[in-house]
């Protein structure tokens, strides 16, 4: 898989699992922000940054899902290594 498949298969599992995401210029304002998972009132919600690399969006959305209860979830061999080993 490369880079743009695994990024894609990423967001699309936090679709299923219901968590938003947000693309956004985190560098953008007073505070810089690296981004990652938070709640917001009761949502999930991932901030990432639009303006990293693809490598680092998929390390910061793979740890940001590594979160979540996955066992219930189909979730490709590939990808599920990818973030069980994010969370390191």
């Amino acid at each position: 898989m490369n880079d743009f498949d695994v990024l894609s298969k990423l967001e699309d599992l936090a679709n299923r699992l219901g968590v938003k995401l947000r693309y956004e210029n985190l560098a953008k304002g007073p505070i810089r922000a690296n981004g990652g998972y938070c709640r917001l009132q009761n949502d999930h919600l991932i901030l990432i940054d639009k303006n990293d690399s693809k490598r680092r969006k998929i390390k910061l959305l793979a740890r940001s899902l590594s979160r979540f209860n996955l066992e219930t979830v189909f979730i490709s061999p590939a990808l599920r290594r990818i973030i069980c080993s994010s969370d390191k």
